[in-house]
C-alpha cells in the first residue's frame, strides 16, 4: 500500500476526483487496509484544492482592484471636452425638458436623466460629472465576470479574461468621461447575461430582466439598434435547453415588449436620422478603419506599440500600423478559430454566438457608412465588443493538451500587449483644454472686447469654467458665429436652425458689425482648429486683414486668437 501510494502522482489524484474514489480504487487493487491511509489522502487533496482556490481568488481580486483604481483615478484632472460640455448643458434641464431638447442632439435621454439627478445629489464638478460613468464602469466588472463565468468554467481562462477586461484602455477611457458609453457597456453586458439565463432556465423574472436591459440600451444610444441582429442570432445559436421553436416564441414576446416600451421614442429617432442624413462630417470608413477598430476594441493601441519598438529601434518601415494591425488581427483570428474548433459542439456554439454578437454591429455600421452617411466611430461599438476578452480566452477553456498550452501563451502575450497599451494610451491622451483657455481669458485685463467661441455650443464650457473660477467678474460680451448660446435655452434649436438657413447671417456680417460699432478694442476668437471650416476660415481671414495685430495662444486641441482692433476702425 505504501508503494502504491508513493507511486501516485498529482494527476492521478485529480483524475480520480475525490478521496473516496481513490480509496475504492485501492480496495479493488487488492489492498486490505485502505482506511489506514485515508488521513494521508484527505490533507493532500484538501491542500491542492484550497491552494487553487486561494490563487484564483487572489488573481481575480487583484484584477478587480486594478480595474477599479484606474477607472476612478484622475477623474477631475483633465478639462471637460466639447461632447462633455453638451452633456453638462443637456443634463441641466428637467427630465421633461431633456426629452424635448434632444431634438437638437442625436443622443437618447436615459443617461442625461440619470446625470441630472446625479448632479443634484453630488454637484457639477468634473469629478462629479464623470463619476456616474466611473460607477457604471465599476459595476460592469462583476457583470463581465458573471457573463464570462457562465460561458467558461475554466479558472485560467476566466482569470485571464477578467484581467484583459480590467486593463482594456478603451473601456477605461470612456469610464472616465461624462458621456453615455459606460452605461451602454453595462446595459449590453446585462442584456447578454439575462439572455444566457433565459436560455438556461426561462422564467418570467428573467424575461423581464432581458426586456428592461434591452429597452434601457435603446434609450441610451441609437447604436443599440445595430446590436439587435447580433442579439437575435445569439438567442438562436447559444446552447441551451430550449428548442428553436420555443426560442422563436419567447423571442417574439421579448421583441414585442421592447417595441412597446420604445414606441414613445420613435418620433425622436426619425428626427435623429434626418439630422444625420444632412451630413455628420465623418469620412467613409475603409479597411484601415476596420483593422483599427479590431485593435482598439481588443485592447491594443498601435501608437503605443509603435512608440516602444519603431521609435526606439529607429526602423523606418517596421513596427508601424501596418505591422501591428495585421499581427493583432491574425492573433484574433487564431483565437477565434481555436474556440470554433473546440471538441464539444456546445462550446463551438458559444464562441460562434459571441463572435456574431461582437462583430455584427461593426460590419453593419461599416456597410451603412459606406453606402449612406458615415457614422462609423470606434466608441459606439464598446457595448457589443466588451466580450472580446472572452473570445481571446475561450480556446484556453475549450482546448486540451498542447493546444491549450499554446493558447495560454498567446493569452499571456495578449495580456502583456493590452497592459502596455493601457499604460501608454492613458498617459498620452489629453482632452481639449477648455479649462486652461477660460482661465487665460479671465486673466486678460482688457474689458472692452468681444469673445467669439467656435463652435457655438462650446460657450457652455467657457461659461461653466467662468462659474467655477473664484472671484470671477464674468464675461458678458460673449457670442458665437451663428448665435448667442445661453443655456439652458429651450428655443435654441429653432433659433439655431433658422440662423443656419438664413443666407444673410454669416460670420463676416457679425464680425464686421462688431468692428464697425467701435465698442471693442479687442476681439478674442476661442476655437477648435478645423471645426466649422466654412465659417471659421472667412472669419479668421477677415480679422487678419482688419486687425492691427493678431496673437495666437495655443492650448491642447484649442487655440485663441487675440485680434487687436485698429484705432481708426474703432473711431
Amino acid at each position: 500500500m505504501l508503494r502504491l501510494h508513493a507511486g501516485l502522482t498529482r494527476s492521478d489524484i485529480l483524475r480520480t476526483g475525490s478521496p473516496r474514489i481513490l480509496s475504492d480504487e485501492l480496495t479493488r487493487s487488492g489492498d486490505s487496509g485502505p482506511r489506514q491511509h485515508s488521513a494521508l489522502q484527505n490533507p493532500c487533496w484538501a491542500g491542492l484544492h484550497n491552494r487553487s482556490n486561494l490563487i484564483f481568488a487572489l488573481v481575480i481580486s487583484f484584477a478587480v482592484i486594478v480595474a477599479v483604481l484606474i477607472r476612478w483615478s484622475g477623474l477631475g484632472s483633465q478639462s471637460l471636452w466639447l461632447d462633455e460640455g453638451i452633456t453638462f448643458w443637456i443634463s441641466r434641464f428637467s427630465p421633461k425638458h431633456i426629452w424635448h431638447i434632444l431634438w437638437l442632439d442625436t443622443s437618447n435621454p436615459l443617461y442625461y436623466v440619470l446625470l441630472h439627478y446625479w448632479s443634484v445629489c453630488f454637484g457639477t464638478s468634473e469629478f462629479s460629472l464623470r463619476s456616474l460613468s466611473a460607477l457604471f464602469g465599476t459595476l460592469s466588472i462583476p457583470l463581465f465576470y458573471g457573463v464570462a463565468r457562465t460561458i467558461m468554467a475554466d479558472r485560467t481562462s476566466l482569470a485571464l479574461a477578467t484581467m484583459l477586461y480590467a486593463v482594456s484602455f478603451f473601456q477605461v477611457w470612456y469610464a472616465q468621461e461624462a458621456r453615455c458609453y459606460s452605461l451602454l457597456v453595462f446595459l449590453s453586458l446585462g442584456t447578454v447575461y439575462w439572455l444566457i439565463l433565459c436560455l438556461a432556465n426561462r422564467t418570467t423574472l428573467r424575461l423581464c430582466g432581458l426586456v428592461l436591459f434591452l429597452a434601457a440600451g435603446l434609450y441610451t444610444h441609437n447604436i443599440t439598434i445595430f446590436y439587435l441582429p447580433g442579439i437575435a442570432v445569439m438567442w438562436l445559436v447559444y446552447p441551451g435547453e430550449k428548442t428553436i421553436r420555443a426560442r422563436v416564441r419567447d423571442g417574439l414576446v421579448v421583441f414585442s415588449a421592447v417595441l412597446l416600451l420604445y414606441i414613445p421614442w420613435l418620433p425622436h429617432l426619425r428626427g435623429h436620422m434626418q439630422r444625420i442624413h444632412r451630413g455628420w462630417g465623418l469620412a467613409p470608413p475603409n479597411a484601415k478603419d476596420a483593422l483599427d477598430s479590431l485593435c482598439v476594441l481588443s485592447g491594443f493601441d498601435t501608437r503605443t506599440l509603435q512608440a516602444i519598438f519603431r521609435d526606439r529601434v529607429h526602423t523606418l518601415r517596421l513596427f508601424g500600423f501596418w505591422t501591428w494591425a495585421p499581427a493583432i488581427c491574425l492573433v484574433f483570428v487564431l483565437c477565434a478559430l481555436g474556440g470554433l474548433c473546440a471538441v464539444r459542439s456546445t462550446e463551438r456554439r458559444k464562441v460562434a454566438a459571441l463572435l456574431v454578437y461582437s462583430l455584427t454591429p461593426i460590419f453593419l455600421v461599416f456597410i451603412d457608412s459606406r453606402i449612406s452617411n458615415p457614422i462609423y466611430l470606434n466608441r459606439i461599438f464598446l457595448g457589443s465588443c466588451a466580450l472580446l476578452p472572452v473570445v481571446y480566452c475561450a480556446p484556453i477553456a475549450f482546448q486540451t493538451g498542447r493546444s491549450r498550452k499554446l493558447f495560454q501563451v498567446i493569452g499571456l502575450v495578449v495580456l502583456l500587449g493590452t497592459t502596455v497599451s493601457a499604460y501608454g494610451y492613458l498617459r498620452r491622451e489629453r482632452k481639449e483644454d477648455w479649462r486652461g483657455l477660460t482661465e487665460y481669458l479671465l486673466k486678460v485685463p482688457e474689458r472692452h472686447r468681444l469673445i467669439v467661441v467656435m463652435p457655438d455650443i462650446a460657450q457652455a464650457l467657457v461659461q461653466y469654467y467662468v462659474s467655477k473660477s473664484p472671484n470671477s467678474p464674468g464675461m458678458t460680451e460673449m457670442t458665437g458665429l451663428l448665435t448667442d448660446f445661453r443655456p439652458p435655452d429651450l428655443e435654441l434649436e429653432e433659433r439655431f436652425l433658422h440662423l443656419q438657413d438664413d443666407p444673410n447671417t454669416d460670420a463676416l456680417a457679425i464680425l464686421s458689425s462688431a468692428m464697425a460699432s467701435g465698442r471693442y478694442k479687442e476681439i478674442d476668437v476661442a476655437m477648435m482648429p478645423g471645426t466649422s471650416p466654412s465659417l471659421a476660415k472667412p472669419a479668421l481671414e477677415y480679422l487678419d486683414e482688419r486687425c492691427a495685430s493678431v496673437d495666437v495662444v495655443e492650448f491642447h486641441w484649442l487655440e485663441m486668437r487675440r485680434c487687436f482692433v485698429q484705432e481708426r476702425t474703432r473711431n
